[in-house]
C-alpha cells in the first residue's frame, strides 16, 4: 500500500480539535468530529488493506488481529498503567468502583456500551471520567471483528456486489443514526449500529481507490476540507449527533482521501512536516489527553483554567511523542522480545488483558476501596463524600421515568399530598417527609426527568426528541387524571428547573413552537395546569429551583474533605454570581402574569446576599443545583419547608 502523507496530516486535523474540544476552548464547539474523521481514515486504510489482501488470496484473520493488536494495544496498556495510581489516590469509592468496571469493560472491547449506560459525553460528569474516549476504540474494534468475516464470507459473489453491498449496509446505519438521535440519542451516540456507516464510508472510498490512480481535483479538495472545518467550528452539543449532520465531517473527510492528491494544495498542505508529525502522534495523543483532562478537573473543585488546560493539551503531545517512540514504533519494528514473534504478541496480549481485568475486578468488588485514605488524611469511608453526592430520587428509584401507583412511591394509603415534577420535585421528598408541619400527612411522588409539571407541553432538542416530548406528555395527562379522582389530595406540589422556557417546545397535537415563543406558551399552559388544579379544590404551590451559579456546588465541599482541611467558607457564593439562567427562570416564576406562587430556595439558604452550600455540617447541594440527600433532609428539619409552602398556596 502506497504511503500517503496527507493522510497522516488529515490525522492532525482530526485529533487536534478533540483535544482543544476536551480543553474547553469554545471556538472548538464541534472539535468532537475529529472523531468521526478517524472512523473515516481507519475505514479507508483498513479495507484497503484487506481488499488487497483478499485479491491476492493472502489474507488471514489471524495476521489481520495481530496487527490489530500491535496497533492498538502497547500504547493503551501503557496509559491504562498510568492512569491507575492517580485514580487510587483520588477518586472517591464510587468512582473507583465505576473506574474499575471501565477497565474490564477496555479490556473487552465493550467501553461504549459501559458509557451507554452510564452517561450522556456532552454532560459535565463525563469530563470527569479519565477513560471516557476509549468508547471510540471499541466501536472500531467491534466493526473489525465483524467486517472482515463480512468481506471474506461474500466475497465469492464478486468485488462489486460486495462493494454494493457495503454501500447499502452503510446508508443502512446512516439512516439509523437520523432515526436514533430522536428516539434513542445516547445509544446513537456510542454504539456500533449507528457509526458504523462512518467506518463504511471510508471502506467505500477503498474501494473507488483500490483499482485507480488517485484523482487530484482541486475545488473538491478544498470543498471536502471546508466542510471538516465548518464542522468544527459550528456544531456543538445541542447538535443532534451522529445524524445527517454528521455527513459534513464524513463526506469532508472521504472528498480529501478521494481528490486530495500531492498534485493539490490541499493535498501539499496536510503534507506539511508538522501536520504529517502531529498525525503520527494521533493515536498516542488521543489516548492520554482524556485522562490528562479528567484528573484535572477531579483535582481542582471548579473548572480548571484554559491556560492549564492547554498547557496539558501541549503535555499530552509530548507524551504521545514518547508512547510513539519508545512503545508504538518498537512494537510495530520488532524491536522488542515481547513484539518478536506472533506467539509472544498474542501472549502480551492475552497477558496484559488478564491483568487489567484482575485489577478492574479488584477494585471494581472492593467497591471503590473506601477505606482508602484521602490526600486531606482521612478515609474516604469517614468522610462519607460518596453519600453526600448519590442521587436524591425523592422516596425510590422506581418512582422516577413512569407514572406508577407503587407502595415505593408513597408514604401511606391515601395521601394528601402530591409531589410533581422532574428531578427538582424528587430532591424535595426528603424534605417534606422531616418537616414538622407536615403534621403526619401522607405524600405521593410523580417524577419524571426533564419533564416540567405542565399540562399537555413539553420541552424538545436533539437529546429530548418529539417521541420523548409525547411521554413527558402522556405522563403529565396520566398524573392529573389520577389527580382528579384521587379525593384525599388537598395539597399539590409542582417543581422544575424550567429549562422548558429556554427550549423549543411541542404540544400534544404536534404542534412544535420555537425557543422564542416558549416563554409564553409555557405561562399560558402553567397557568392552565394551575387553575384545573384549583378547580379540584387542592391547594398548589410551585418550587423554584435553589440557587445556582453554573459551577458544581457539591464538588467545592467534597474537594476541602477530601483534599483540604475542611474550611468551609470558601464555598459559599453570592447573590451576585447567579447564572444567567437561573436569573431567567426566577425572573419568569415570579411574574405577576403567573397564577400559582413559587417558593424561592434564596429565602432560606441567602442571607445578606451570600448563599451557603454547607449548614450545620451539611452538603446542601449534590451537584449544580439539586439538593443531596441530607441537605433535603436538613431543609425540612431546620426550616420546615412544607410550612414554608404552606404559607404560600392560596
Amino acid at each position: 500500500m502506497k504511503y500517503r502523507p496527507e493522510i497522516d496530516g488529515l490525522r492532525a486535523i482530526a485529533v487536534l480539535p478533540v483535544i482543544l474540544f476536551h480543553a474547553g476552548l469554545k471556538f472548538f464547539s464541534g472539535g468532537y468530529v475529529g472523531v468521526d474523521v478517524f472512523f473515516v481514515i481507519s475505514g479507508y486504510l483498513i479495507t484497503t488493506i484487506l481488499l488487497n489482501e483478499i485479491e491476492q488470496g493472502r489474507f488471514s484473520i489471524v495476521k489481520f488481529y495481530e496487527r490489530r493488536a500491535k496497533r492498538i494495544l502497547p500504547a493503551l496498556f501503557v496509559v491504562l498503567i498510568a492512569c491507575i495510581p492517580f485514580a487510587w489516590a483520588w477518586l472517591t469509592p464510587s468512582q473507583l468502583a465505576s473506574f474499575g468496571q471501565g477497565l474490564i469493560a477496555i479490556i473487552l472491547f465493550g467501553s461504549n456500551i459501559l458509557f451507554w449506560r452510564q452517561s450522556d459525553y456532552f454532560a459535565a460528569a463525563s469530563e470527569e471520567n479519565p477513560l471516557l474516549h476509549t468508547w471510540s476504540l471499541a466501536v472500531e474494534e467491534q466493526y473489525y471483528i465483524f467486517f472482515p468475516l463480512l468481506l471474506l464470507g461474500l466475497w465469492r459473489f464478486g468485488r462489486n456486489p460486495v462493494f454494493y453491498i457495503v454501500v447499502t449496509l452503510s446508508l443502512l446505519s446512516l439512516a439509523l443514526a437520523e432515526w436514533g438521535w430522536r428516539y434513542s440519542p445516547t445509544a446513537n451516540f456510542y454504539l456500533l449500529p449507528t457509526r458504523a456507516w462512518e467506518l463504511g464510508a471510508g471502506a467505500i472510498c477503498a474501494f473507488v481507490l483500490q483499482k485507480r490512480e488517485q484523482p487530484n481535483n482541486q475545488f473538491i479538495a478544498w470543498l471536502g476540507l471546508l466542510m471538516i472545518i465548518v464542522s468544527i467550528l459550528s456544531f456543538d452539543s445541542r447538535t443532534p449527533f451522529p445524524s445527517l449532520y454528521a455527513l459534513l465531517p464524513v463526506v469532508g473527510t472521504a472528498l480529501l482521501i478521494l481528490f486530495a492528491g500531492d498534485k493539490t494544495f490541499v493535498g501539499r498542505l496536510l503534507s506539511l512536516r508538522p501536520l504529517v508529525g502531529i498525525g503520527l502522534l494521533s493515536y498516542s495523543a488521543y489516548l492520554w489527553h482524556q485522562p490528562l483532562f479528567a484528573f484535572a478537573r477531579i483535582r481542582a473543585y471548579s473548572e480548571p483554567s484554559l491556560v492549564l488546560m492547554l498547557g496539558l493539551a501541549a503535555i499530552s503531545l509530548m507524551l504521545a511523542y514518547f508512547t510513539w517512540q519508545w512503545v508504538e514504533q518498537p512494537f510495530r519494528k520488532k524491536s522488542y522480545i515481547l513484539a518478536s514473534s506472533r506467539n509472544r504478541i498474542f501472549g502480551f496480549a492475552a497477558a496484559g488483558s488478564l491483568l487489567f481485568f484482575l485489577a478492574g475486578s479488584f477494585i471494581h468488588y472492593g467497591n471503590g476501596f473506601p477505606e482508602r485514605q484521602a490526600p486531606s488524611g482521612h478515609t474516604f469511608a469517614a468522610l462519607r463524600v460518596d453519600k453526600m453526592l448519590e442521587h436524591n430520587f425523592g422516596l425510590n428509584q422506581v418512582c422516577e421515568e413512569t407514572f406508577t401507583l407503587n407502595k415505593l412511591c408513597r408514604t401511606g394509603e391515601q395521601p394528601e399530598v402530591l409531589v410533581w415534577g422532574d428531578s427538582y420535585a424528587m430532591h424535595l421528598l426528603p424534605a417534606l417527609i422531616h418537616s414538622a408541619s407536615l403534621n403526619g400527612r401522607s405524600i405521593i411522588q410523580h417524577t419524571k426527568s426533564n419533564c416540567a409539571p405542565i399540562l399537555d407541553l413539553a420541552l424538545t432538542d436533539h437529546y429530548y426528541g418529539e417521541a420523548w416530548a409525547r411521554e413527558c406528555i402522556a405522563f403529565n395527562k396520566k398524573v392529573f387524571d389520577w389527580l382528579s379522582s384521587a379525593s384525599s389530595i388537598d395539597y399539590v406540589l409542582l417543581s422544575s428547573p424550567m429549562h422548558i422556557i429556554e427550549k423549543a417546545t411541542v404540544d400534544s397535537q404536534g404542534n412544535v413552537f420555537p425557543a422564542s415563543q416558549s416563554p409564553e406558551q409555557v405561562r399560558k399552559q402553567l397557568n392552565l395546569t394551575a387553575q384545573k388544579i384549583s378547580e379540584l379544590g387542592i391547594k398548589v404551590v410551585l418550587i423554584a429551583p435553589p440557587p445556582r451559579t453554573g459551577e458544581n456546588l457539591a464538588n467545592c465541599v467534597a474537594h476541602q474533605l477530601v483534599y483540604q482541611t475542611g474550611d468551609m467558607t470558601s464555598c459559599s457564593f453570592s447573590t451576585h454570581e447567579f447564572m444567567p439562567q437561573h436569573t431567567k427562570v426566577m425572573a419568569f416564576l415570579s411574574d405577576p402574569a403567573n397564577d400559582v406562587k413559587a417558593f424561592d430556595f434564596a429565602s432560606i439558604l441567602c442571607h445578606e446576599e451570600e448563599c451557603h452550600t454547607y449548614i450545620d455540617g451539611i452538603n446542601i447541594y449534590r451537584d449544580q443545583g439539586h439538593l443531596s440527600v441530607e441537605g433535603s433532609k436538613l431543609m425540612g428539619q431546620k426550616y420546615n419547608l412544607f410550612g414554608l409552602l404552606n404559607d404560600l398556596s392560596p
